[in-house]
């Protein structure tokens, strides 16, 4: 059973190199991830470049597990979110993140396809 939406707690993209996720409270107190991680392909010239997202999962944080969602799951979770946002940062990767439930894994029209995986690396 999915987890029901208390307070989202940030939307964003993660440094791994373009993942995306929706942090939220549930109900019962624990934090969950609606998390899609990215595909990279790596190019002949060693850069890698975003070729899209992996099936969504919700990532129970406190007992480390992970549910398989579909992607109409996903999209049902993240418009629970969406009287929940709060600031406009917020708002702009949830439209990333609900575009990329919407085309089931493409990627979105604001992601650049280009990324530098070991730069990335080097900022963290």
């Amino acid at each position: 059973m999915l987890p029901s939406i208390g307070m989202l707690l940030s939307v964003e993209m993660i440094r791994d190199g373009g993942s995306l996720a929706a942090t939220f409270q549930g109900s019962d107190g624990c934090e969950y991830w609606l998390f899609v991680q990215v595909r990279l392909n790596k190019l002949s010239s060693g850069e890698h470049e975003r070729v899209g997202y992996e099936g969504p999962v919700v990532l129970d944080r406190l007992a480390g597990r992970q549910i398989s969602v579909t992607w109409q799951q996903a999209r049902v979770l993240l418009a629970q979110m969406r009287p929940l946002l709060q600031d406009d940062r917020d708002r702009k990767w949830f439209e990333i993140i609900r575009e990329a439930l919407l085309a089931e894994g493409a990627l979105p029209s604001d992601v650049n396809r280009n990324f530098d995986k070991a730069k990335t690396q080097k900022q963290k």
